[in-house]
C-alpha cells in the first residue's frame, strides 16, 4: 500500500524536470526552508503547488483521485475552487504499486508536455478547459468527451488549440458540431485523401482510443460528424477499414449505409441544428437522430 505524502513526493520527483521545461517551478509550503519537501498535508489529502509566467498549477491528491488544477498568477491559493480543473487521474493508494506510479508519472508528463510546452498554447484562460486523462478513461472513472478529442487532435494540427479557444469564447461552452464541421473535418479528410500510412495511423489511433472509452456523444461525433462525410465512397471506405477498431467498424458502416439511402439523414449531417444555449444535458446526439433512435456497437456510459 502506498502512503499519501511519500507518493506525492515521488510524483514530484518524476515530473519536476517536465514542469521546469513547461515553465513551472515548485513552490515550498509557507514556513518551509530550502531542502524541505514541497508536499504539504491538508485535511483528506496532500498538495503540490507550481508557479510560472503562465500561471499556477496545483496537484491535489484526495479520495483515490489526483487532480491537476490550473489558475492565473494571482489565484487565491487558499481555495481550490478558484482554480480550473485541468485533468483527473485515478490513484488508488491501497492497490497501486511502484509500476502503477511510474505509469501515472509518465502520463502526467505527457499531458504537461502536450498542454503547456507548446509556445502557441494559450495556457491559462478565464474559460475552463477540462479534458479527461487516459488513466481516468481506462479505469472507468470518467469517459472521453468531445473537447478531449479536439485537444488530442491538436497534437496533429496545432492551430486547433486557438480554434478551440475561439469556439469557447463564441459559445461559452465547446460546441463540437461547429468545431468539427467548420474547422477540423477538412484537415481530417485531407489526411484520409492523402492516405499517408504514418498520418493515417496517427489519426485513427486518436479516433480509436477516444471512441473505445468515450461517451455516447463523442462516439456519435466520430461515427457521424467526422467519418460520415465519407458516405458510401467505396475507395475511402476501403482506405479507412484497416484502421477502424472492432468497436468502431459496425457503427461507421451502418452510418455509411444509412447515408447512402436517406436524403433526410444527409441533410441533418450537412446542416446540423443551430446553436441553442444548453438547458439540460442529453445523451445520444446526432447519431441516434440519424439512425432513427440508435445504432449498433455504441457503448452506454
Amino acid at each position: 500500500m502506498l502512503e499519501k505524502k511519500p507518493t506525492m513526493q515521488t510524483i514530484h520527483n518524476g515530473i519536476a524536470a517536465t514542469m521546469e521545461r513547461c515553465g513551472f517551478t515548485v513552490q515550498l509550503p509557507e514556513g518551509a526552508r530550502k531542502g524541505d519537501s514541497p508536499v504539504f498535508d491538508r485535511e483528506g489529502g496532500c498538495v503540490l503547488d507550481y508557479a510560472g509566467e503562465k500561471g499556477r498549477l496545483r496537484l491535489v491528491l484526495s479520495d483515490d483521485r489526483l487532480h491537476l488544477l490550473s489558475g492565473e498568477t494571482g489565484v487565491d491559493l487558499s481555495d481550490d475552487s478558484a482554480f480550473h480543473l485541468d485533468s483527473t487521474y485515478l490513484l488508488v493508494l491501497a492497490d497501486y504499486d511502484e509500476r502503477d506510479l511510474k505509469s501515472l508519472i509518465n502520463e502526467i508528463c505527457e499531458y504537461l508536455t502536450e498542454t503547456y510546452q507548446k509556445k502557441d498554447k494559450i495556457v491559462i484562460s478565464n474559460k475552463s478547459v477540462q479534458t479527461v486523462s487516459k488513466s481516468a478513461a481506462r479505469s472507468g472513472a470518467l469517459a472521453y468527451d468531445p473537447i478531449t478529442l479536439a485537444s488530442k487532435l491538436a497534437a496533429m494540427f496545432p492551430y486547433f488549440k486557438e480554434e478551440i479557444r475561439k469556439n469557447l469564447d463564441a459559445y461559452g461552452e465547446f460546441l463540437c458540431e461547429d468545431f468539427f464541421v467548420n474547422v477540423a473535418n477538412r484537415e481530417i479528410m485531407g489526411v484520409i485523401n492523402a492516405n499517408d500510412p504514418r498520418d493515417m495511423k496517427k489519426l485513427f489511433n486518436i479516433l480509436g482510443d477516444i471512441y473505445e472509452d468515450g461517451t455516447n456523444e463523442v462516439q456519435s461525433l466520430i461515427a457521424v460528424t467526422i467519418l460520415g462525410p465519407i458516405k458510401d465512397d467505396p475507395v475511402l471506405i476501403q482506405r479507412i477499414m484497416p484502421y477502424l477498431t472492432d468497436t468502431m467498424l459496425e457503427p461507421v458502416l451502418a452510418v455509411s449505409a444509412r447515408l447512402k439511402k436517406s436524403k433526410s439523414a444527409n441533410m441533418r449531417l450537412e446542416n446540423p441544428p443551430k446553436y441553442k444555449p444548453k438547458k439540460e444535458k442529453k445523451s445520444g446526439g446526432i447519431l441516434q437522430s440519424l439512425m432513427g433512435g440508435g445504432a449498433p456497437g455504441l457503448q452506454q456510459q
